[in-house]
């Protein structure tokens, strides 16, 4: 065994400039070209010829501490990767992952459910159709093909689609699947690649290898075959493509060029920062040329370099309107002000100096007819990156290589959270798959040996070399990759009868299809289909069950190392402030200093909380700093500033470039939210009243980045300027929010679930159809109602309008306008004036500080909020904003000012139930588990213009103990005697078996074709459990195949046939590793997160999630089903489910819309059909 494979090389991925790296060893297999690749870090289908049991690797998978095996599809590879804890996990996966990809069973009846086949009523069906119905539809996807076509060859493969275009999918055959893989699928064109917590030579993989070895050494040479070259003639003349959209008023203008070879990873790494710097940075001339301008003539820019053989650079301008600039330019005059010092009326569209900022625009000729004219785009795309190279560049290269400089010292970060993933390995596992077929595929490595893996590993010093290069290093970057290089140009044109007219004719097709059909082949295609369906069952004997490998010991997983100091800040010995607790970690794997602060929302003005993202905003935004005189003496010197020293002003004034400097000094990462995880993946869940801070520094003064994080919430030139920039960039994105598929019906559901105005029992008891808004005031509001998009999509417009006319001069609008300023004033006043006690101030160090050391630091943070929101209080009540050259209107309205203290006001009900433990912290979701009244199931069904395929939810209320208790009255081991949550992770483990890739719901739904994807998801904290159903080629089918699995399980035989102890010990060990995996991928985050939910730290949540879990038992799964699965499908007026189905706009009126069929359903569900505009509220100021 030891000489069947051989040591080939070692390279490595740098990962930080200290000089640390994670090792990367290849092995190749003494006789053929199949090779093992080891990766160290530190961070932890339908059958096959030896295994013919549908979802037998699906069951090893998830009984080893991983997850189900996943496939990914690219243009020239094929990952299929298994995530796990541990080696002893991977050694077990292996062999039945090898024996399922190299010799599946490819059958006409896997191939019907899992592609695609015809249903009894003529509908096409399957779950790779329901994933690509998608694609067809939906504008990024068709935009990146179209242009790949542009530039490459009908006989390379990134000419074509990997998942496949609907009219191919509909000639597929099994035949042809089984002869692709039996070209491509052979060990010799194979890479097996580990990434994590692996020995150097990690012997159990080999182990598990050599039982192989006679295959492996038996697989036939598979030819190397190099990409063929771009296309040779590239067409000057721009292609235009149509796609379905029912919004028309905008569109996309692509471009690509052929980037450099993959041997050039230094020219990469520099495209990669040239980019980054014209696609997102303020100043960047490609900014102010297309964006950031009075008039945009785009929403967005795209901007990347996609990895290819040879490379591709593709740049995207979105949101380009079809407007002539004329008419663009007028519609935005008429709520917006463009000369800054002039209240009137504007008579004409404004200047190219007033639109465009200061750049040479004589030859830009934007006073066209049509964007869209022939090649205009172009050239003005060509002129910019003209002027950059000739003007911009040489003028301006301080501040572009202080931005190079900057974007290093963010470098560590960045590997982490991009190339590293913080959920799984995403990144390196791609990097070392590409270099694999580099090797096969590239003409640099057709007369190489070898493959070179890690060949991005420099990354890291390539970056600092990139720092001492001169600016005609940059120059000629430009031009060389974007100038001199043949470019091509695609607009992306929407069309609103695109969608009607596919539709028409998939309808007349499926008519032909039915008609065609004799009896007899009808009763023989109908059998065949039972038969298909009837094979998704999952059987496998238990012998084989009984013979697989046990669980491994989760004892033994080494969690990254980890310790932490807490502190009640609330306690005498602590200054009055915000914070309940503090928290020092100490993680010396951390590549930075992490700091977050979370600030309590609990008796914030409930008139305020709409204005809770707007502020938010601003915290996040580009803004100056305005600091009174007074405060200077009372707060300690900030590094990251210039010397404050008292003047004759009563305000000293920092511009906004000066403060972005500094915050990219102190700074690598810095976010604000709402909230109290900033990476939290719990879809839909509510936000907690608390507002957070987060700011990762590789700065040694804790103590300065923290005052930076104080001096942005409470001195912050929050003037009318930049309370309208913000609000316009949040009315945008809102917008495009509004127009996407999965996010959006969240919101809706949050939206009709939660009790208020335009709720569920709105819809139920009336028909809104009839009544396009109800005017509604912010106090009715719950938290969760005024952050909701389709609230803040309608305030956000009203505070813009507002503002726009009030610049303007608009004497009414004004007093709107001081409303607005005072309502940010206010906020800003409680956050200074707060003394609860209920927030939480968390430190993540790389090591560890001298005895006393953490305690000291807390009292310095503290000590510095008080200092600093002291000096707000005192000199914020005369103080008189200054004129700035950026903002010389600054509302700081003294006489509508709070006097200093909180105003009174009536508690709500949300705030009666914000519960604190005593140390401080809040621990419950408040205002979250309310639901709508209802008197009966609704169903409410609802069109989307730009949703490309149909969505089914359904969400009912949920009522279960949940959390920990304040463990300074009960500690936690006495709890857990009695395993408080135990229902709570029964229903986690019960929805864990039904959600697994040929688990009970997913198999019955996606294995039969209905949709893409089905998830069940239990959100005790946020009172109800929700069903979702996404890329649904047929929602009525998809929704009774999940009623029918419900209906089946009442049955105790039925569910003792598909739920025991094998079931739960898989869910056991799926749920253990996601618990360990999240911890280990984000410390910090997590830490802080369970910090405020309760618990001494994430030791002691790990602890308690672990008690609870291996307690779990089949009788407690069997409780739970009954509990709240059994109701879903019972028809009880009392049962407060809430159907959501969300069809394309194309389905309203063809065959293929559900309504009518689900109307006549067994369960007492009352449908009703609502307009989409119709749930808008009409907020007034």
């Amino acid at each position: 065994m030891a000489d069947d494979y051989v040591l080939e090389q070692q390279s490595a991925f740098e990962c930080g400039y200290d000089g640390s790296a994670f090792p990367v060893t290849v092995y190749k297999h003494s006789s053929t070209e199949f090779r093992v690749v080891v990766c160290q870090t530190p961070v932890v289908f339908c059958g096959s010829e030896k295994y013919p049991y549908r979802g037998y690797i699906d069951v090893v998978a998830s009984q080893s501490l991983g997850q189900p095996m996943n496939a990914t599809t690219y243009s020239d590879m094929t990952i299929f990767k298994f995530v796990g804890l541990g080696q002893e996990a991977a050694s077990n996966v292996l062999p039945v992952a090898l024996d399922h990809v190299m010799h599946p069973l490819i059958q006409d009846n896997h191939f019907a459910t899992e592609v695609y086949h015809v249903d009894q009523d003529g509908r096409q069906q399957g779950v790779l159709l329901s994933e690509m119905s998608e694609f067809s539809y939906r504008e990024p996807s068709v935009r990146s093909l179209s242009l790949r076509q542009m530039l490459y060859p009908p006989t390379s493969t990134y000419a074509w689609e990997s998942g496949g275009l609907l009219q191919a999918i509909e000639v597929l055959t099994a035949e042809e699947v089984a002869e692709y893989h039996k070209e491509f699928y052979n060990y010799q064109n194979l890479t097996l690649l580990l990434v994590g917590a692996y020995d150097k030579r990690p012997e159990a993989v080999f182990r598990a290898l050599a039982d192989l070895n006679a295959e492996i050494s038996a697989a036939p040479p598979v030819p190397r075959r190099t990409m063929p070259p771009l296309r040779a003639k590239k067409d000057k003349r721009r292609n235009d493509v149509l796609f379905p959209s029912e919004k028309s008023q905008t569109g996309t203008m692509g471009f690509a060029w052929e980037g450099p070879c993959d041997e050039d990873v230094e020219t990469s790494v520099a495209l990669e920062t040239l980019m980054d710097f014209l696609a997102k940075d303020p100043a960047s001339p490609l900014r102010k040329r297309f964006t950031n301008r009075a008039v945009p003539i785009a929403g967005d820019i795209e901007f990347s370099l996609q990895s290819y053989i040879p490379s591709m650079i593709e740049l995207s301008f979105i949101e380009v309107p079809f407007t002539s600039y004329i008419s663009h330019a007028a519609a935005i005059a008429a709520s917006a002000n463009f000369s800054r010092r002039d209240n009137s009326a504007l008579s004409s569209y404004p200047s190219p100096v007033d639109a465009f900022g200061p750049l040479d625009l004589a030859k830009l000729h934007d006073d066209l007819n049509s964007l869209y004219a022939p090649n205009y785009y172009r050239k003005q795309l060509v002129s910019t990156m003209t002027y950059i190279v000739e003007f911009w560049l040489p003028k301006n290269w301080d501040y572009f290589r202080d931005y190079v400089v900057k974007q290093n010292s963010s470098a560590v970060a960045a590997f982490s959270k991009v190339a590293m993933d913080q959920k799984d390995h995403n990144g390196i596992l791609y990097m070392l798959a590409h270099d694999a077929v580099v090797y096969r595929h590239s003409p640099g490595f057709a007369n190489k040996t070898q493959p070179e893996f890690a060949s991005r590993g420099r990354v890291f010093s390539i970056r600092r070399d990139l720092e001492q290069k001169d600016c005609a290093f940059w120059q000629a970057l430009i031009q060389r990759w974007f100038l001199d290089k043949q470019m091509v140009h695609m607009a992306m044109i929407p069309d609103s009868r695109m969608g009607i007219q596919l539709e028409a004719e998939r309808n007349l097709a499926q008519r032909n299809r039915i008609e065609s059909q004799t009896p007899d082949a009808k009763e023989r295609h109908n059998k065949w289909l039972v038969d298909a369906i009837a094979s998704t069952k999952i059987d496998i004997p238990q012998d084989i069950l009984a013979a697989m490998p046990p669980i491994p010991d989760i004892s033994k997983i080494k969690m990254p190392e980890f310790t932490g100091d807490t502190f009640k800040l609330n306690s005498p010995s602590f200054a009055p402030s915000p914070f309940g607790v503090g928290r020092v970690l100490v993680v010396p794997n951390e590549t930075e200093t992490k700091l977050q602060i979370s600030l309590p929302l609990a008796k914030l003005a409930s008139e305020l909380r709409q204005y809770l993202p707007l502020f938010t905003r601003l915290l996040a935004g580009s803004t100056g700093l305005i600091i009174p005189c007074s405060a200077i003496s009372k707060m300690s010197q900030c590094p990251f500033l210039p010397d404050l020293k008292p003047s004759g002003m009563p305000l000293i004034y920092l511009d906004s470039e000066l403060i972005d400097t500094a915050l990219g000094n102190a700074f690598t990462e810095y976010q604000a939210c709402i909230g109290d995880y900033l990476s939290s993946d719990d879809t839909g869940g509510w936000p907690v009243e608390v507002m957070t801070l987060y700011g990762a520094t590789q700065s040694a003064s804790v103590k300065s980045a923290f005052q930076m994080l104080v001096f942005k919430l409470l001195y912050g030139d929050f003037g009318v300027d930049a309370i309208l920039k913000a609000a316009k960039d949040q009315e945008r994105g809102l917008a495009r929010l509004k127009g996407t598929g999965a996010s959006l019906l969240i919101d809706t559901y949050q939206w009709l679930r939660l009790p208020g105005p335009l709720d569920a029992n709105t819809v139920a008891d009336s028909d809104p159809s009839e009544n396009t808004a109800i005017e509604c005031s912010a106090k009715e509001q719950s938290l969760g109602r005024a952050l909701n998009l389709y609230y803040q999509s309608s305030f956000t417009s009203a505070v813009a309008k507002s503002l726009s006319l009030a610049v303007k001069g608009d004497d009414r609008a004004a007093a709107q306008a001081n409303r607005i300023g005072d309502a940010i004033s206010r906020i800003r006043e409680y956050f200074a004036s707060n003394i609860i006690g209920t927030g939480l101030a968390h430190v993540t160090l790389q090591c560890g500080l001298a005895q006393g050391g953490a305690e000291e630091m807390m009292h310095s943070l503290v000590n510095e909020w008080v200092a600093c929101s002291t000096a707000w209080q005192d000199g914020h009540q005369a103080a008189v904003a200054p004129d700035s050259p950026y903002e010389p209107t600054v509302l700081y309205n003294t006489s509508n000012k709070a006097n200093g203290h909180l105003r009174k006001k009536r508690r709500s009900a949300m705030e009666d139930g914000f519960k604190t433990t005593i140390s401080g912290l809040p621990n419950k979701r408040p205002g979250s588990c309310g639901f709508a009244r209802l008197n009966a199931p609704l169903g409410i069904h609802l069109t989307l213009a730009d949703l490309p395929t149909s969505y089914v939810g359904i969400q009912v209320p949920l009522i279960l103990q949940h959390g920990v208790a304040d463990t300074n009255i009960t500690p936690l081991e006495q709890q857990l005697e009695r395993l408080p949550e135990i229902d709570v992770w029964a229903l986690t483990m019960l929805t864990t078996i039904f959600n697994r890739s040929e688990g009970l719901v997913k198999n019955a739904v996606r294995g039969r074709g209905y949709a893409y994807g089905v998830g069940i998801h239990p959100r005790p904290a946020d009172g109800h459990l929700a069903v979702y159903i996404s890329h649904s080629s047929d929602p009525q089918k998809a929704l009774e195949a999940f009623w029918e699995v419900l209906e089946l399980l009442k049955s105790e035989d039925e569910w003792d046939k598909a739920i025991d102890e094998v079931q739960l010990n898989a869910a056991r060990s799926i749920v253990l590793f996601r618990t360990y995996n999240n911890a280990a991928q984000a410390v910090a985050l997590e830490d802080a997160r369970w910090m405020f939910n309760g618990y001494g730290g994430l030791d002691e949540r790990i602890h308690w999630v672990r008690r609870h879990v291996e307690s779990v038992t089949v009788a407690d799964l069997r409780r739970v089903f009954q509990r709240h699965f059994v109701p879903i499908v019972t028809k009880d007026p009392h049962i407060k489910a809430l159907y959501l189905i969300a069809i394309p706009q194309f389905l309203a009126d063809s065959d293929r819309d559900p309504m009518s069929q689900l109307q006549q359903n067994h369960y007492g569900i009352v449908m009703k059909h609502i307009d989409f505009a119709s749930l808008d509220p009409m907020v007034k100021l």
